[in-house]
């Protein structure tokens, strides 16, 4: 009777399984199973349910995902390969910000920002500037650059902002400097960035020469006389902003970046809306216009994003002026250096085992010197006191190496280029293919 019984219950379970699966697969069997004593009835109402909420969340996630779309531009961005995908298949280009500031730090720059809005307002004092002002249109803004993969924005900004200060100072001259340069000085890393404060003190105490001898991401190839900035300082309000921005110059500050900052529409004033937040970043303020309620900024992020890599952004938006605050740089009057003309000479200062010849490839392509005695010194020419040179090396075998890595047969770096005092810079060669030594160090001085 027990054992019966037991049959008879798991019969009634192998049967509401089965019921189960014949339901979820057949709508019409789960008619013909409505008497069923299998309580098919219970399964149907459970699995309709089930199935009416996956439609609901699937319905929800649709609305969002197409929300979400259609305030994505399309193609707003360079891309990260640019034979990747076509139209709306390819990617966006996501910089790294690069901005370290810590929590304490914003808070005490929210805190001195309203109180010097507050004491502003109460002491009745009244800042005169235009109702708008761009520093494009006078000419005196240098072109956007690209910091690439690395988190050098600060320096970029830094810069950008110095430039300005020198063509306002003195518009006869082209003035490109080394963010390179002055990101190192100032104690940068790309993978983590840098600072306001450290990066515009090396600016003032230590100075940054030239792109064009310290190119972005390589070796410094050449020393230039250092240009430095005089003082810099920071303004807490708008008001006062706009005024330094129109009287004075471009401005640096720092915003907060969202994933929609990266496919901004350069037809439109950016206002935060969607996305994540990516990190912090710092800019350069080339003006502003109250009659639009927005700031001009000029990003490091190249002349494909934006507008020509310049964006407009709305007052109010992304802490500019209310979680950082403006940094204005300023310079001594006179005091442009100016690259003076030097004679330059190359030794060798290494013994190698065979003869190796020595040259440059630019500004000149030419032969300099042979290896082949202790102490060999030629001339190199006399060009200006910031010129920057490419170097080269041939081996015995008639295999040459060069200082612009692209141009190795290799394609790697052999050339290990190191400035020095005294108007000194060393060219260590090694890893060269030869059955003689590979090790050849070249020292060029310029007097």
């Amino acid at each position: 009777m027990v054992k019966a019984k037991k049959e008879i219950c798991i019969a009634l379970m192998l049967c509401a399984l089965a019921s189960a699966l014949i339901v979820a697969t057949s709508t019409a069997l789960k008619d013909h199973l409505s008497t069923n004593f299998c309580y098919s009835e219970q399964i149907s109402e459970i699995l309709f349910r089930s199935q009416e909420k996956a439609r609901l969340v699937s319905d929800s996630v649709e609305t969002i995902k197409q929300k979400a779309d259609s305030k994505r531009p399309k193609g707003a961005m360079p891309f990260l390969n640019e034979s990747e995908g076509t139209g709306d298949q390819r990617a966006v280009r996501y910089y790294p910000t690069g901005l370290i500031v810590t929590p304490e730090e914003l808070a005490e720059n929210r805190a001195k920002i309203n109180e010097a809005n507050r004491l502003m307002k109460a002491s009745g004092i009244n800042t005169t500037y235009p109702a708008s002002w761009d520093w494009r249109s006078k000419g005196m803004v240098t072109p956007v650059k690209d910091q690439s993969g690395c988190g050098a924005c600060v320096a970029f900004a830094a810069l950008a902002a110095e430039e300005s200060a020198w063509l306002i100072n003195n518009s006869s001259r082209n003035y490109d400097l080394s963010e390179w340069h002055l990101f190192q000085k100032g104690g940068g890393y790309c993978s983590s960035g840098s600072q306001f404060e450290r990066i515009l003190d090396a600016a003032r105490y230590q100075g940054t020469v030239t792109e064009e001898c310290c190119p972005y991401l390589k070796s410094t190839l050449c020393t230039s006389p250092l240009y430095r900035i005089s003082s810099w300082k920071k303004i807490y309000t708008s008001a006062e902003a706009k005024e330094h921005i129109s009287k004075r110059g471009p401005l640096m500050s720092g915003m907060a970046v969202y994933e929609d900052f990266y496919w901004v529409d350069s037809s439109k004033i950016y206002s935060q809306e969607w996305g994540s937040f990516y990190g912090h970043h710092a800019i350069c303020l080339a003006g502003y216009d109250d009659a639009a309620g927005c700031w001009i900024v000029k990003n490091s992020w190249s002349k494909s994003w934006g507008d020509e890599g310049f964006c407009r952004i709305a007052y109010d938006q992304c802490g500019i002026g209310s979680e950082f605050p403006f940094y204005a740089v300023e310079i001594a009057p006179a005091s442009d250096p100016v690259p003076l003309p030097k004679a330059f000479s190359a030794r060798v200062i290494s013994r190698p085992a065979a003869v190796y010849d020595f040259g440059i490839t630019f500004p000149d392509e030419k032969w300099v010197l042979k290896t082949d005695k202790y102490g060999a010194a030629e001339e190199i020419g006399v060009y200006p006191s910031s010129q920057r040179f490419g170097y080269k090396l041939k081996t015995p075998e008639g295999l040459s190496y060069y200082s612009e890595e692209s141009r190795n047969p290799d394609g790697l770096k052999h050339a290990f280029v190191m400035d020095l005092s005294g108007g000194r810079t060393w060219i260590s060669w090694k890893g060269i293919k030869s059955k003689y030594s590979s090790d050849v160090l070249i020292e060029v001085t310029r007097k």
